[in-house]
């Protein structure tokens, strides 16, 4: 049966990145460098390959590192005041600001810990968002039965999302709204592979082999 593909929207990305880094030794993650580049351009610059322009950061912690970065991929900052580490509260905020922002775009989210996610990963996503069924509002990406990033969402589930009280976010939405969420199937592991442990670094290490894989000296 061939069922009616949603009408395309603009798309616009929030990366997320917000929390402490506690089991790293409480570090920036986003500020990585790779080949002397930070994990956070490399981010900026696969979307913006991808097509996606309009690119916004929710920062916490190590604000003054996370600025300089933003400023110089020319992206906005959302400031997160509240506690660090609490991610249903960064994508709350993300949500919210993207309501203010982006009237009628559909949102990416995604984490700023993804060290392998590059333009060829994000464009598939895109491709398959663009041609989902017309009842289908969220898009998660799932990698061996493990769900990972980039996240879609409609302009219609960015508003319910929004609207659920205090601590629901995204993942609360889906799971109360299965048959509106696409579970796309894949095989990259760029989207379940990120940094939260020194055995996830360890292992980025290994996988790039060959490359400097570094923190900056002020982190």
């Amino acid at each position: 049966m061939n069922l009616p593909v949603h009408p395309g929207a603009p798309v616009a990305a929030t990366l997320l990145a917000a929390g402490l880094g506690r089991r790293l030794g409480g570090v920036p993650k986003p500020a990585l460098l790779i080949d002397g580049e930070s994990l956070f351009e490399r981010l900026v610059r696969a979307l913006r390959r991808s097509g996606i322009e309009a690119i916004s950061v929710v920062i916490g912690p190590y604000a003054d590192t996370l600025l300089a970065l933003a400023r110089r991929c020319e992206v906005q900052v959302i400031r997160h005041g509240g506690p660090a580490d609490e991610l249903a509260a960064s994508q709350r905020l993300a949500v919210h600001e993207h309501l203010r922002q982006q009237l009628g775009t559909d949102l990416m989210l995604l984490v700023a810990d993804l060290p392998l996610l590059a333009a060829d990963d994000i464009r598939p996503l895109l491709r398959a968002w663009a041609q989902r069924p017309a009842h289908t509002q969220a898009q998660v990406p799932v990698v061996g039965g493990v769900r990972g990033h980039p996240v879609l969402l409609s302009w219609q589930a960015v508003q319910a999302v929004a609207g659920q009280p205090w601590p629901h976010a995204v993942r609360a939405w889906m799971l109360a709204h299965t048959g509106s969420t696409q579970w796309l199937q894949a095989d990259r592991d760029a989207y379940v592979t990120d940094l939260d442990t020194p055995d996830d670094l360890q292992a980025l290490r290994s996988r790039l082999a060959g490359a400097s894989i570094a923190w900056p000296k002020q982190a």
